[in-house]
């Protein structure tokens, strides 16, 4: 799988925890553009659910830590029971949760397990305090829609809905 380039701010020392950098008074010019390096994702669907991207990333090096987070720019819309993100007005938020550091090798799990009709997109992720206010201000990647937009309809995702019916189906 081919991804963009990303100037992350991070550290890429694998044992770091935290979400946010250090620091934004680095030269991010002078920083090597690497796609090895590990990520910040931004998730807005069923992959905000711990169990889920537990399972889908399978046995981890650490345990992953999802703060709540914003993008900006953007758009849901419905595939089934599953959120779309689109391109959207320049101001139009979209919240959801960042988790990082993710390996390429995790970001390609993540993305086999969304299918073809997503694919990995660079963007801003602002980090929410406890009151919904911006943080600060990441680099990371989200999961554009890839597919058919007339296979898209309105609507919201709700993580507590979903949740509730993945455990109904399990019980049939």
């Amino acid at each position: 799988m081919v991804r963009k380039s990303l100037q992350d701010n991070a550290s890429s020392n694998p044992s770091r925890l935290s979400l946010l950098p250090p620091s934004d008074n680095s030269d991010e010019s002078s920083l090597p553009q690497d796609s090895n390096r590990d990520k910040y994702c931004f998730f807005y669907g069923t992959l905000m659910d711990p169990d889920t991207l537990s399972k889908v990333l399978g046995s981890s090096r650490r345990p992953h830590i999802l703060r709540p987070a914003r993008i900006i720019g953007y758009q849901i819309k419905l595939w089934g029971p599953y959120p779309a993100l689109l391109d959207d007005k320049p101001l139009h938020p979209v919240d959801g949760m960042v988790c990082g550091l993710l390996s390429p090798m995790e970001l390609d799990r993540i993305a086999a397990y969304e299918t073809d009709n997503y694919h990995l997109q660079d963007c801003l992720i602002e980090v929410l305090d406890d009151d919904g206010n911006t943080k600060k201000t990441i680099e990371g990647v989200t999961l554009m829609w890839s597919g058919r937009h007339d296979e898209l309809w309105d609507g919201t995702f709700d993580l507590k809905q979903w949740r509730k019916e993945k455990q109904l189906s399990e019980l049939d």
